[in-house]
């Protein structure tokens, strides 16, 4: 029969334990803040703009301090602040009708860029409020661009060939 003997000592195993949790926390902390884990950035296109925005909507505090990159064209509603703008898109309903959808934007100097301009977008997405708590991308950078070929984006689960617009 073999005996082992050893000491416990309960002020060595709680030091222990409360340095592993502050070591956790502040690599936690790191990794949040200074995007040490990923320099993944959400890009939305036509084909996905807006099952993005639609889970984004649902589902914020997944989406919170997440870079993304969008484009689209500068769109203001008469009660928005003097630094909002929508990153707006032209969703298209049907052959004949389209809605505008998108991100409300936040920065300084967002009162430079004139109503129906493209731009190219690069930020993080944060709470907001309009009308109640939406996401909202505080934009890093923002570049007037050209107009694109197809302008259109499509609503979530549909398929967008059913739904391109047709010569007239």
């Amino acid at each position: 029969m073999k005996i082992i003997n050893f000491k416990v000592s309960i002020p060595k195993i709680i030091l222990t334990l409360l340095i592993a949790i502050f070591v956790i926390l502040i690599m936690y902390a790191l990794s949040r803040f200074l995007d040490f884990t990923t320099n993944e950035e959400i890009v939305m296109t036509n084909e996905n703009y807006t099952e993005i925005l639609k889970d984004c909507h649902q589902n914020i505090d997944q989406y919170l301090g997440k870079k993304i990159y969008t484009i689209g064209y500068v769109f203001r509603n008469e009660d928005f602040k003097e630094n909002e703008i929508v990153i707006a898109r032209d969703m298209l309903i049907n052959q004949t009708e389209a809605q505008i959808v998108g991100f409300l934007a936040s920065f300084e100097g967002a009162n430079e860029f004139e109503d129906n301009v493209w731009v190219e977008v690069r930020g993080r997405i944060a709470k907001g409020d309009y009308k109640g708590e939406i996401p909202v991308i505080e934009i890093k950078t923002i570049k007037k661009i050209t107009t694109p070929e197809d302008i259109f984006v499509y609503p979530p689960n549909k398929k967008n060939e059913n739904l391109k617009i047709k010569d007239f």
